[in-house]
């Protein structure tokens, strides 16, 4: 489950790449919501 989490966190990273294209208002959306996979990423990791 926890790599299922890492896989859909890197998904949306690259969503966010896209996103950055498109703007850099939309680039810095991009960055919260990979932040916000990072952090689901690492409680996934640490079985939180």
């Amino acid at each position: 489950m926890g790599i299922g989490n890492w896989e859909l966190g890197i998904g949306n990273w690259e969503l966010g790449i896209g996103n950055w294209e498109l703007g850099i208002g939309n680039w810095e959306l991009g960055i919260g919501n990979w932040e916000l996979q990072l952090r689901k990423l690492v409680g996934a990791g640490l079985g939180i």
